[in-house]
C-alpha cells in the first residue's frame, strides 16, 4: 500500500531577531499570495527543508543566516492508519518526533553525501516506503530525498519551463528519466530488477566457471592449479589471522572513543537546551520593562542592573554559540569514528567469508594431497562442471519469472498511451494547439515543448497535471501534497489566469492536498476571494504574505502569540 503525506502546520521561528511565522494548512485547497518578492516561494522552499532536502539552500541563505528554527507538523497514512509526525530543522540538525516513539535526531546533514544525511535519507525510505534506487559512478544506490517530492512539485525559478529540473541533483544519475518513469508507473521497481541483475550476474559467474574449468582439464594444468590453490590457502588464513587481530585492536579503541564522544555530544546539547531557556526567561527580567519572575513586579532601573543584565546576556549569547560550535565538531567527529568502525568491521567479515569460502570448497591437507593425482583431479573437475551445469539451469529457471526488455518496452506504451489521452484533453481545456509530433506526446520521449510564453506556461501545467493523475492509480505509490509556486506568470493577461484557475479547479488531485502560490497586492487582493467563490466554493485556504503590500516580509515581528507551540518545539530538539 501506498503512503499518504498531509502537511498541517508550518512554523519557523529565529530568536535571533525575535521573528517569525507561522501557518497552518487545509486538507484540501490551499493559495498562498501576497506581493512579488514577498516570500510564496519561501513557504515552499522551507516545507522542503525541513524534510531535510538542502537543494533550496542558495535561495533560503537570509533565512537560514538568521538561525531560523522550521517545524511542521504532518499526518502519515499508511494501511489505513493515521500517524502524527513533526520534523524540526535547526540548520544542519534535523529531528523528526512520531506520535508514540521518542524523537530521533540526524546532526550534520547540510551535505548530501555526509553520514548523517545518508541515514537520514535511509530513514525516510523506510518511512514513507519510497523504494527507488538511481544510478551513478558507484552502482545503483537509494535515491536522494528530493526524488520523493518531484512528481508532486513546480518550482517557479525552473518548473514552468523544465521538466523535471526541480532539484538540480539529477543529471549525475544515468538513465534518469527511465528508471524514474518506471517507478511512480508501478511498470518495474528497483527491488524486482536488482533481483533480475543479481540472477543474470549469477548466470554469467557461472557460465564462467565452467569455462574455467573446462579449459583447466584441457590444458591439463593440473598440477599448477594445485600448487596455487595450496599457497593461496596458507596466504590466506595468516592475513585473516593477523587483520583480525588488529582490526580487533582498533575497533575496541574506536568504540571506546565513540562511546565517549557520544556522551560529550548528549551534554552539550543537554546544555545548550538549558541556556536557551536561560536566555529566554533573561529577556523577560530587563531592567528597563521586565518584571519579577516571582512577584511580577517592575524592576528598578539602574545603570549597574542594566550593565550587569547585558553582561549576562552576553555571556549566555557566548556559551550558545560554543555549545553549537561543540555539537558540530563532535558530531562530525562521531561520524568519522562510525564510518571508520563500519569500515573495520566490513573488512572483517569479508576476510571471514573468504576463509569460509576456502572452507567450503574443501581446501584442506588431504584434499590437497588427493588433487597431487591427475586422474583425481580429472574427477574433481567433471564433478564440479556437473555442479556448475545444474546451478547454472537452476539460476535460468529463475530468471524467466521476471519482465524481459521487450515485456517491460510493451508496458512503457501501454502507460505513454495512457498518459497521451489524458495530457492532450488537458491541453484542450486550457486553449493549447494540438502537439502533433511523438517527441511531445509520448511520455517516454518528452523532454521539452516547442513553444513559449503563456502557451509554454499552460503546456506544462497540462503535463505537470496529467502526470499526477497517471500516478494516482499505482497504489504502492506514495502520495505528497501537490506543490504549485506561481502559477501564473508576470505577462499573462486575466482571461487566462482565469482560465489556469478554473482548469486547477477541475482537476485538482482528490487524494492529496494541493498547495498554490499567486502573486497579488493588496489592491487587488478581491481577485483571490473572487478565485476562492468562483472557483473553490470558498473552501480553500488563504494564506498571505506580508499583508499584501511588503516585500521580503515572510518572517514578521514575534508577538507571543505561539508561545506554547514554540515550548513544545523546543522539547523536542532538546
Amino acid at each position: 500500500m501506498g503512503v499518504n503525506l498531509i502537511i498541517n502546520k508550518l512554523m519557523a521561528y529565529t530568536e535571533k531577531n525575535s521573528k517569525y511565522f507561522y501557518t497552518e494548512f487545509d486538507d484540501g485547497v490551499n493559495i498562498i499570495y501576497g506581493k512579488n518578492t514577498s516570500g510564496k516561494s519561501t513557504v515552499f522552499q522551507l516545507l522542503l527543508y525541513a524534510f531535510g532536502i538542502n537543494d533550496n539552500n542558495d535561495y533560503l541563505k537570509e533565512i537560514i543566516d538568521e538561525e531560523v528554527l522550521v517545524r511542521i507538523d504532518c499526518q502519515i497514512i499508511k494501511n489505513n492508519k493515521t500517524e502524527y509526525v513533526t520534523f524540526v530543522r535547526e540548520n544542519e540538525t534535523l529531528s523528526i518526533k512520531r506520535e508514540n516513539f521518542p524523537s530521533i535526531k540526524f546532526n550534520g546533514i547540510s551535505a548530501n553525501n555526509s553520514f548523517e544525511h545518508i541515514r537520514l535519507k535511509e530513514y525516510m525510505h523506510q518511512l514513507f516506503n519510497f523504494s527507488l534506487m538511481l544510478e551513478n559512478n558507484d552502482g545503483y544506490n537509494l535515491a536522494p530525498i528530493e526524488a520523493m517530492f518531484l512528481p508532486y512539485y513546480v518550482s517557479q525559478s525552473v518548473g514552468w519551463v523544465y521538466l523535471r529540473k526541480a532539484f538540480s541533483s539529477f543529471e549525475f544519475y544515468r538513465n534518469f528519466k527511465n528508471d524514474y518513469l518506471d517507478y511512480f508507473l508501478g511498470i518495474e521497481s528497483f527491488i524486482n530488477r536488482e533481483e533480475k541483475q543479481n540472477l543474470e550476474q549469477q548466470l554469467k559467474n557461472k557460465e564462467g566457471e565452467i569455462k574455467f574449468f573446462i579449459n583447466l582439464q584441457e590444458n591439463n594444468e593440473e598440477f599448477q592449479v594445485t600448487k596455487l590453490i595450496d599457497e593461496n590457502f596458507t596466504e590466506v588464513s595468516n592475513i585473516y589471522i593477523d587483520s583480525h587481530s588488529d582490526n580487533q585492536m582498533h575497533l575496541i579503541e574506536k568504540e571506546e572513543k565513540l562511546i565517549s564522544k557520544c556522551n560529550d555530544l548528549s551534554y552539550y546539547q543537554e546544555r545548550q537546551s538549558l541556556l536557551r531557556r536561560i536566555s529566554r526567561d533573561h529577556k523577560m527580567q530587563s531592567p528597563i520593562d521586565g518584571v519579577c519572575p516571582t512577584c511580577s513586579q517592575e524592576l528598578n532601573f539602574s545603570i549597574e542592573a542594566s550593565y550587569k543584565y547585558l553582561q549576562e546576556q552576553n555571556d549566555t549569547v557566548k556559551e550558545i554559540e560554543s555549545c553549537k560550535a561543540k555539537i558540530k565538531k563532535i558530531s562530525s567527529e562521531i561520524n568519522s569514528l562510525r564510518k571508520d568502525i563500519d569500515k573495520r568491521k566490513k573488512l572483517k567479515l569479508k576476510e571471514y567469508e573468504i576463509l569460509m569460502k576456502y572452507k567450503r570448497h574443501n581446501i584442506s591437507f588431504d584434499s590437497w594431497m588427493n588433487n597431487k593425482a591427475n586422474t583425481q583431479l580429472i574427477d574433481n573437475l567433471n564433478y564440479k562442471i556437473g555442479e556448475l551445469a545444474i546451478e547454472k539451469e537452476s539460476i535460468f529457471n529463475k530468471l524467466k519469472a521476471y519482465k524481459t526488455e521487450e515485456e517491460v518496452e510493451k508496458l512503457r506504451k501501454i502507460k505513454s498511451r495512457e498518459f497521451e489521452k489524458i495530457f492532450l484533453d488537458y491541453l484542450d481545456e486550457l486553449g493549447v494547439k494540438p502537439l502533433e509530433e511523438e517527441r511531445y506526446k509520448s511520455l517516454y520521449k518528452i523532454s521539452a515543448f516547442p513553444s513559449q510564453g503563456v502557451e509554454l506556461h499552460k503546456t506544462v501545467l497540462a503535463y505537470n497535471f496529467a502526470f499526477n493523475k497517471l500516478i494516482e492509480k499505482p497504489k504502492r505509490i506514495h502520495r505528497f501534497p501537490f506543490m504549485l509556486d506561481a502559477i501564473f506568470k508576470e505577462d499573462i493577461e486575466q482571461s487566462n489566469k482565469e482560465t489556469i484557475v478554473e482548469f486547477i479547479s477541475k482537476n485538482k488531485p482528490n487524494d492529496t492536498q494541493i498547495i498554490l502560490s499567486i502573486a497579488e497586492m493588496k489592491e487587488h487582493e478581491d481577485k483571490i476571494y473572487n478565485y476562492n467563490e468562483k472557483y473553490f466554493n470558498k473552501n480553500a485556504k488563504l494564506i498571505c504574505i506580508g499583508e499584501g503590500t511588503r516585500e521580503r516580509a515572510f518572517l514578521s515581528q514575534y508577538d507571543g502569540s505561539i508561545e506554547e507551540y514554540l515550548d513544545e518545539t523546543l522539547n523536542i530538539i532538546s
